[in-house]
């Protein structure tokens, strides 16, 4: 049987992929501890953020370490991504409450499952790349579960502020 080799050049487009994906993710988190500003979750989002950028900077160092290189074009997707985290195009207004809130959360959450999938994705390959350590990559995943659960409990706990009003309102 033949040995299994790694497609280094789409392996590596996809590493970088997730990285100019996480730059927006990054982004996201800090507009939503803009949102939250002066609430009770100002600090989940501000932790939040911290652990993506976090993140992000280990999924860097990652393609760094397997011998890859960092996109030059993700330096233009970084900067877009800036632009586009300061407007906070998903929730404009910046208002924990309003209309635009839970698209706000629902994204969030979905940028940590598309980071989690990097991990499951990573943990796979780890059977073929000897280089990757399949407990690393585990413990990431845990990790984005942990920032998915978070984000949850974050709209669970406002949800009824933003689809109820009290009578007489």
């Amino acid at each position: 049987m033949a040995e299994i080799e790694l497609n280094h050049e789409n392996y590596e487009a996809y590493l970088n992929q997730h990285l100019v994906s996480a730059d927006g993710g990054v982004k996201l988190f800090k507009a939503a501890e803009h949102t939250w500003a002066g609430t009770s979750l100002e600090s989940v989002f501000r932790e939040l953020h911290d652990e993506l950028t976090d993140s992000h900077a280990q999924v860097k160092n990652l393609i760094e370490r397997l011998g890859y290189q960092v996109s030059a074009w993700r330096n233009v997707s970084a900067g877009l991504a800036e632009v586009v985290g300061l407007v906070n195009p998903v929730n404009f207004t910046r208002h924990p409450y309003g209309k635009l809130a839970q698209p706000q959360l629902d994204s969030l959450a979905g940028a940590i499952r598309a980071q989690q999938m990097l991990w499951e994705t990573l943990v796979v390959l780890a059977d073929v790349d000897d280089r990757l350590d399949k407990e690393w990559c585990g413990s990431m995943i845990a990790r984005c579960e942990d920032q998915r659960a978070r984000v949850a409990k974050a709209s669970t706990e406002t949800v009824l502020t933003r689809f109820t009003v009290q009578p007489g309102e």
